[in-house]
């Protein structure tokens, strides 16, 4: 009997791990939805993902066998109930990109006898050896090396050896706050719950009642022809605005102009190459900008950040800056939050346990920001993200967190911390009733401190030398 297993994060429409088995395999595990309070939104989307996928091979005639959640089994004892029930002689299955599960799949199949066949990754656009290869050459380059390697590699955006419009990237062009008379913004397309996605709503409230979120407000599609709706929907009706406004924010607008994509991309409800034909086909009245844009967060961030994951096993457990706070309860449960946090902090937080997301901006700015001015363990941090966010997984959260976030390598991933004051807070969120509120706000007081307390490991930084002296400057009587 040859055998394929299916993960949570791989409900690919067409995989090439299973397209030669006789029998797919599918476990649900109540376990491994316990090592961390996960957001209700999270659980619902992998299990009606899940569920959803296993439907669509029985329906196209092949044959599915499934360890249900009722089961309350680990995932390996589920996958070897399914191996020895079915006598599965051979198992194959796609790569996983978080580090250890392909080994630990391995091992079982080992001690039970089974063969093995791991296939190639599918979640991203550069191959695996591609990608190690370029970061070992590379031990000390940034995201933007790596991103006009991917645009030559690939041809993305390039007339020949150089890039569209003469420039690598439209930063400068893409940093604007929202016009003080305001804009319409295109509301999400929140899919209609189907009969198997209302059935999993209802068990996940039931099952993990103490989890963050509300499993009954889910919003997200659950499947690959609703997956595709939702890219066509950005492609038409939000990309065109998307350069421009991608870091701005709003306390009102929890979406803005971004795709929210990643929750779909990440569990193999689109593919990179799905996403890349539709805008690379978007009509020309969508700016080159914005277009340009959002490219590099799928090319260039996105791939950069599995790249870094892969060339730093031990960037988990760094921490810099040696700091030790530990997150309070509220933080999880969204209960009994002090009256004097930041409002950009507040707001933010309400959200993410609203929807379990914010865009990235909101992720560095506020909440990333905020943590690391305050003091929280970089690992604290790593843990509440990973749990609290639909589309947070191992290989993108460690060095976006570790590395990006909280700065906790030093500087291997990232050029400097990414902290601020109020004023920059102001400048693309208009948080506080005017700027100098936002100046003499508790965010802009902790960001003085926090320079000035590791005066010492950030002198060198040339990147942050104005905004030392200025800290210098403030403390002279």
């Amino acid at each position: 009997m040859k055998a394929a297993l299916v993960l949570g994060t791989q409900l690919f429409e067409h995989s090439s791990a299973t397209v030669d088995a006789e029998l797919i395999l599918f476990v649900e595990s109540e376990w491994a939805f316990r090592r961390r309070p996960y957001h209700q939104h999270k659980i619902v989307l992998l299990l009606a993902g899940m569920r959803h996928a296993a439907d669509r091979l029985e329906g196209s005639g092949r044959r599915v066998a499934r360890i249900p959640l009722s089961d309350g089994v680990r995932f390996a004892d589920g996958l070897r109930t399914l191996l020895r029930a079915h006598g599965a002689e051979h198992l194959s299955w796609m790569s996983a990109t978080d580090r250890g599960i392909d080994s630990r799949i391995q091992r079982l199949c080992e001690a039970e006898g089974v063969r093995t066949e791991i296939h190639p990754d599918a979640l991203f656009l550069t191959p695996a050896a591609d990608l190690d290869d370029w970061f070992a050459g590379h031990p000390s380059a940034r995201m933007e090396d790596f991103y006009r390697w991917q645009r030559r590699r690939t041809g993305i955006l390039m007339e020949g050896d150089a890039p569209v419009g003469g420039r690598w990237n439209f930063d400068a062009d893409n940093r604007q706050p929202l016009p003080r008379g305001g804009l319409t913004i295109p509301p999400l397309p929140f899919p209609e719950p189907d009969a198997l996605t209302g059935a999993v709503m209802e068990e996940v409230a039931r099952r993990f009642p103490d989890h963050p979120g509300d499993a009954a407000d889910f919003w997200l599609p659950v499947t690959p022809d609703g997956a595709r709706a939702w890219l066509a929907d950005f492609v038409a009706r939000r990309l065109p605005a998307f350069g421009p406004y991608e870091d701005a924010m709003a306390a009102g607008e929890p979406f803005l102009f971004h795709s929210v994509l990643s929750p779909l991309l990440n569990v193999g409800l689109l593919t990179v190459a799905e996403i890349l034909d539709a805008v690379l086909a978007a009509p020309d009245a969508v700016p080159l900008a914005s277009l340009e844009g959002f490219v590099r967060q799928l090319i260039g961030w996105r791939e950069y950040m599995r790249g870094a994951y892969r060339a730093n096993p031990t960037l988990r457990d760094a921490n810099h800056f040696g700091l030790t706070r530990r997150l309070e309860p509220w933080w999880y449960t969204g209960r009994d939050i002090p009256d004097d946090l930041p409002v950009p902090v507040r707001t933010v937080l309400e959200r993410v346990h609203r929807w379990g997301y914010a865009h990235h901006i909101e992720r560095l700015m506020v909440l990333g920001n905020w943590f690391l001015l305050q003091g929280y363990h970089p690992r604290e941090v790593f843990d509440w993200f990973s749990a609290l966010f639909v589309d947070a997984y191992e290989w993108v959260m460690i060095p976006n967190v570790q590395g990006m976030s909280q700065y906790a390598d030093g500087g291997g991933v990232a050029t400097k911390p990414y902290v601020s004051g109020g004023a920059y807070l102001q400048r693309m969120g208009s948080w506080w009733p005017n700027d100098r509120a936002a100046r003499e706000s508790e965010f802009t007081a902790a960001y003085w401190e926090f320079l000035a307390t590791h005066e010492e490991q950030l002198a060198d930084n040339p990147r942050l030398k104005l905004a030392l002296a200025q800290m210098r400057r403030r403390r002279t009587p």
